[in-house]
């Protein structure tokens, strides 16, 4: 048997801030002090980002660098060679890495394609080709059919035109059996 469940009533919260609890001069001087200290970071990363930017400017301005090769780029903001820097140099392995991969899955992709293209084109040509041959074939059952008609037009022409001639004959014989019959 299936006993009822109560529920307790539920209690709704209502609790407000109150608008006059202000925080802490000193809590409130802190945070802003933690606000600016994060602004100041922001700030220094943008401006060693800007002259980063600036000096790839420089070397792009120089002269043509290789296509997509980490060549072009030799030093790092701080002058230090890329070679000797292993996380970028590792970033622009696996760059590599995922462009080789890239252009080896365009190839699949591109060949992919082209069988599909040549697999429709060699259904399409074996689809006419059937319709080709199901066109011969209704031409030919219905040469057969007319054939079949006039075939059975004629014999029962024939027949017709046999029973006619015939039919004296076999009057005469029918009225003879029936004479040896009766004897």
């Amino acid at each position: 048997m299936n006993t009822p469940i109560a529920f307790p009533a539920p209690k709704p919260e209502l609790k407000l801030p109150s608008h006059g609890a202000e925080p802490h001069p000193l809590e409130h001087r802190r945070r802003m002090d933690e606000d600016y200290e994060g602004l100041r970071m922001r700030e220094a990363n943008l401006r060693e980002y800007e002259i980063r930017l600036r000096e790839w400017q420089a070397q792009i301005d120089l002269g043509p660098a290789p296509a997509f090769s980490p060549v072009g780029l030799t030093r790092s903001p701080a002058g230090t060679p890329v070679e000797n820097d292993p996380a970028l140099q590792t970033a622009w392995d696996k760059l590599i890495r995922a462009r080789e991969l890239l252009e080896t899955e365009q190839a699949h992709l591109r060949d992919d394609r082209l069988n599909l293209k040549e697999t429709a084109a060699v259904l399409k040509r074996r689809e006419e080709a059937l319709e080709q041959r199901e066109a011969r074939l209704a031409q030919r059952e219905e040469q057969f059919s007319a054939a079949v008609d006039a075939s059975l037009a004629e014999s029962t022409k024939a027949s017709a035109l046999t029973r006619f001639t015939q039919a004296p004959f076999a009057i005469a014989k029918s009225v003879f059996s029936a004479k040896h019959k009766a004897e």
